[in-house]
């Protein structure tokens, strides 16, 4: 019976690849109400063979997420990404927001 099955947690693999080169102008991590640039002008990597999404900004990574119950979505205005997982060293919870480059 499978009316009641359990849903799978965080967005599929296929729907995550669709980030991976995306190009950034500027990322922030949120704390509850509370936002901190945390890099600008940089881009996405998805790494399924480690099982990563980085995001890196001016050269150097500024947050590893385990693929592992990502959750990411795109932002209403279609200018960004709204990204929740855990860190892939630490195991802590961040709740990320990277906006997209206006250049190809």
């Amino acid at each position: 019976m499978g009316l009641f099955k359990k849903k799978q947690a965080g967005t599929p693999l296929k729907e995550i690849m669709t980030y991976h080169g995306k190009r950034l102008s500027y990322v922030v991590e949120r704390f509850g109400g509370d936002e901190e640039v945390i890099g600008r002008t940089g881009g996405i990597s998805v790494d399924e063979a480690n099982g990563k999404l980085t995001i890196v900004c001016d050269g150097k990574p500024v947050a590893d997420l385990s693929l592992e119950g990502l959750i990411c979505a795109e932002l209403m205005s279609h200018n960004g990404a709204d990204i929740k997982g855990k860190d892939h060293v630490t195991g802590k919870q961040r709740h990320i927001v990277a906006h997209y480059s206006a250049r190809k």
